[in-house]
């Protein structure tokens, strides 16, 4: 038993000991495209996170109907946050789960 618990001890030494790895900062991006389809429909998206690791955008649908959504983002140290504007029938201005959405 005593031949276990040193060994469990030596890993454990071993696994302690090792030297931390240094830690990278994020590299900056940035990108965003834009689509339509051959009856209207609109898509479009464009994101961008920067060296410190905090990510912001936005994507956007438009039907040919008229009919929009678009939801506005950050992800960064205090979390992720949206904020969703549309004309959706039957949506409600509200803040549920730190989102909003705003009807237009």
């Amino acid at each position: 038993m005593l031949k276990y618990f040193l060994i469990a001890t030596f890993c454990f030494y071993l696994a302690s000991a090792a030297p931390a790895l240094p830690e990278e900062k994020p590299d900056p991006y940035s990108f965003a495209f834009e689509e339509t389809d051959e009856f209207g429909t609109k898509i479009s998206r464009q994101e961008s996170g920067d060296e410190r690791g905090v990510i912001q955008g936005q994507y956007s649908y438009i039907d040919a109907t008229g009919l929009t959504r678009t939801v506005q983002y950050i992800a960064d140290d205090d979390g992720f946050r949206a904020n969703v504007i549309s004309n959706e029938p039957g949506l409600a201005s509200s803040a549920p789960a730190g989102a909003t959405y705003q009807v237009q």
